[in-house]
């Protein structure tokens, strides 16, 4: 039998055989190694690690570390697409606003090349974009916005001095080298606002709902980032990274520079590396490495303040606003899309990736209004220049085309700058210097004071204040520091008064009473009737105002001197069923549909619910309000023989496949017939020639007009103190074909008591200035005219 152990043994010689055998090659190989086979071995694992490694980032795990370069190396912002174009209408149509890229100027000052070159031409670029070809307010309003100070003492409108002011300001500007501001939260309530206060900490900027830190004044507090991280509800890794010290590499100069300055910045810059690929120039003298422009999709208004209530806007968050822009967004807006630029180490960008403009200009819609952008212009002109003249609160005009009811034109004043829409919440200290008599200057405009008890907050001089409104009794203590608005209305300058106003138009409409008795009664202009002065109804005694109006005469006299009397005469003939008919058919207490936002209209209700008082009022137009467009209205339906039609403010829209939706002239209705209208206009054109307004005669044609002041309506009743008054003036014309509807409005003048005495110069203006530039032939005169 043979023993175990002698297998055992076997197998252990061969194992020491087996291991000697391998120390003999080992220490073969060990023998004939030399130094050139450890260098050769190093570089063959290093390519073979570097070859696994670009395998894994090109092809095994090239999505992920794409994806991790782009997120440190683009930078994407979303921002709404373009919105649509809209136009002027008639023969030559102009853009009134539309959309493109605007860029944000701003400049590294870490750049250590020429910088008082680059200061010049800063201020040169500054100073184009806020003086030239502007006026003397306007450039020095953006030269006060620039400096961020309210007022410069002895201000000289001349070149050289704006430029010494501004170099001042953008040399300060590349002086800065460290950031002094980051934004740490902006949605923080009142409570943590008041937790943070407490904390007392320096560096630490709390206003509103934003926090602020300036990280040049952080003291590396560790118990501090604690606190305020429990206040905040975040982690201190967080607030140490916001708060660390860093260095500025952007310091904006402009926002939304024009496209000529874009233009001629982006020239330079071309201009400039090719004289330095060319060595003509040497880079320690350019100055194209500072500049960072930032393209921006904007909604543009090329006339700025051209029929800013008429248009609206776009505000910066791409919310549409009041107006066409409000009233057509559905058509006018798209969807988002995001800028991409690829940044530098420093964060710096350094090449846009999508901004071709195949890929972000989408296929348009032109919008074509009704608005002839010349007219408009000089209509506005000749409105600011008057209410300015007459010391009025504001004014308004619509002009129209009684044939198709477009609407030419359509002036607000005070307006608005479209482009910066904001500036209508700025404030500024009331001077008493420069108000004839401040006592009467200031009624009826938002004046504040200062009231601590009683408040709400405003930002001036870029501080918190509060203030109250004042009252009547305060606005006659000049002792008193006041505030206003700089365009005195706010943000009620957004609204278009023409229709989301209803004011009490007066005798202006005592026309309308008029063409109702005319199309009821059949009469001739030699009527007659008896005016004894007043009538006695239900206690109240009613009487005229002109002497003129007073023993037996025609009603052709009853008109042009706005007889109260004789319209109650007309109401007890009329009565009360077929006064409330023409009313409702004159389009009196609904709106008309025309295509703006904010539309009003007054509400009557059914004449079985009104008394004989109500009836004899309303004859002379006594608490009945309207808007200007209603106004307009009821004289188109005058001026083009009796018919209603829907007012038009948009001519067609045009989509990219070619299809044009046109907007039709819709007749709506018959209010009265032909030869009442015709009867109507003779009388109006009585009244424009040969009576009171014949110091507004137009020579050598054929008008027809009718003007009122009115009493402002308040609590109830009507306003006693001066220039409680609202004057209006209506006119169309020529009469033989009318081309024109013109409605003037002016509030609250403090130069006359009646409206024919100035509202009429406005009138004048227009019509001679819209006969001349729409070549209506002259007409000579003549008395046949009434007939």
């Amino acid at each position: 039998m043979i023993n175990k152990d002698f297998f055992k043994n076997i197998n252990l010689k061969k194992i020491n055989f087996r291991n000697v055998k391998i120390n003999y090659f080992m220490h073969k190989i060990i023998n004939r190694w030399s130094s050139i086979h450890t260098i050769v071995a190093f570089f063959v694992v290093f390519f073979l690690f570097i070859i696994k490694t670009l395998f894994s980032y090109t092809v095994s795990n090239y999505e992920y570390y794409n994806w991790l370069a782009d997120a440190q190396q683009i930078w994407k912002v979303s921002v709404p697409v373009n919105r649509w174009t809209i136009l002027s209408g008639w023969e030559n149509q102009t853009v009134l606003w539309t959309s493109l890229h605007l860029y944000d100027l701003a400049v590294d000052p870490q750049i250590v090349w020429d910088k008082d070159k680059l200061s010049n031409f800063l201020v040169d670029i500054v100073y184009d974009e806020s003086c030239k070809n502007k006026s003397i307010t306007i450039c020095k309003n953006n030269i006060l916005k620039y400096l961020k100070v309210l007022e410069i003492e002895n201000f000289v409108n001349d070149e050289k001095y704006i430029k010494n002011l501004l170099k001042e300001k953008i040399v300060s500007k590349l002086l800065q080298t460290k950031v002094t501001s980051v934004l740490i939260d902006k949605e923080l309530s009142p409570s943590d606002i008041l937790q943070i206060k407490n904390l007392k900490i320096s560096w630490l900027y709390p206003t509103d709902n934003y926090l602020y830190v300036n990280p040049e004044e952080f003291d590396n507090n560790d118990e501090n980032i604690k606190d305020l991280s429990k206040i905040m509800w975040t982690n201190e890794e967080r607030l140490t990274s916001l708060t660390r010290k860093r260095e500025l590499r952007y310091v904006p100069i402009l926002n939304k520079i024009s496209i000529d300055s874009s233009d001629y910045i982006t020239s330079y810059i071309k201009d400039e590396k090719e004289a330095i690929y060319k060595w003509i120039l040497s880079e320690e003298k350019s100055i194209s490495w500072f500049f960072i422009l930032t393209p921006l999709p904007n909604r543009y208004y090329p006339e700025w303040n051209l029929a800013s209530q008429v248009i609206g806007f776009v505000d910066n968050a791409w919310v549409w606003n009041y107006g066409l822009e409000w009233y057509f967004n559905d058509i006018l807006k798209w969807n988002n899309w995001e800028i991409i630029s690829r940044k530098d180490i420093n964060g710096r960008i350094i090449d846009t990736i999508s901004l071709n403009q195949e890929d972000l200009i989408w296929e348009w819609v032109e919008i074509v209004s009704t608005i002839d952008r010349n007219v408009q212009r000089k209509v506005e002109q000749l409105l600011e220049d008057w209410v300015k003249k007459y010391r009025a609160n504001k004014g308004s005009i619509i002009v129209m085309d009684p044939k198709t009811w477009n609407i030419v034109a359509m002036a607000n004043y005070p307006t608005y700058d479209l482009n910066n829409f904001w500036d209508v919440y700025e404030l500024e200290k009331v001077k008493y210097s420069e108000f004839q008599n401040p006592s009467t200057d200031l009624l009826w405009y938002p004046i504040f004071v200062e009231d601590n008890e009683i408040w709400t907050k405003f930002i001036y001089d870029n501080k918190e204040i509060f203030l109250r409104e004042a009252s009547r009794d305060e606005l006659w203590n000049m002792a008193l520091v006041k505030y206003k608005y700089k365009n005195w209305y706010w943000a009620w300058v957004y609204s278009n008064d023409i229709i989301s106003a209803l004011y009490e138009p007066g005798s202006v409409m005592k026309t309308v009473t008029v063409a109702a008795w005319i199309d009821t009664w059949e009469i001739n202009k030699n009527s007659m009737y008896q005016d004894n002065w007043f009538v006695e109804i239900d206690n109240f005694k009613i009487s005229n105002i002109a002497e003129q109006c007073k023993w037996y005469h025609t009603f052709w006299n009853a008109l042009n001197y706005s007889c109260n009397v004789w319209m109650i005469r007309i109401a007890q003939k009329v009565w009360k069923t077929l006064m409330y008919q023409y009313y409702d058919e004159f389009g009196f207490w609904k709106i008309t549909w025309v295509d703006l936002q904010w539309e009003v209209s007054s509400k009557l209700e059914p004449w079985e619910r009104r008394s004989q008082a109500w009836l004899f009022t309303r004859s002379y137009w006594l608490w009945i309000s309207l808007t200007q467009l209603q106004v307009a209205a009821a004289y188109n339906v005058i001026a083009n023989g009796g018919t209603y039609l829907k007012p038009k403010i948009i001519d067609k829209i045009i989509y990219p496949d070619g299809r044009e939706v046109v907007y039709k002239t819709e007749e709506q209705r018959r209010v009265v017939k032909e030869s009442t209208a015709k009867i109507v206009t003779n009388m109006l054109y009585d009244w424009c020639t040969n009576w009171v307004a014949k110091n507004w005669f137009v020579k050598w044609y054929n008008m027809a007009c009718k003007s009122w002041t009115a009493q402002i309506s308040y609590k109830w009743w009507y306003e006693t103190w001066n220039w409680s008054t609202v004057w209006t003036f209506a006119w169309f014309g020529p009469i033989e074909d009318p081309k024109f509807t013109i409605i003037v409005k002016l509030e609250r003048i403090r130069t006359s008591a009646y409206g024919w005495e100035t509202s009429g110069h406005i009138f004048a203006d227009v019509a001679k200035y819209l006969l001349d530039y729409y070549k209506i032939p002259k007409k000579e005169v003549k008395d046949e005219a009434k007939k």
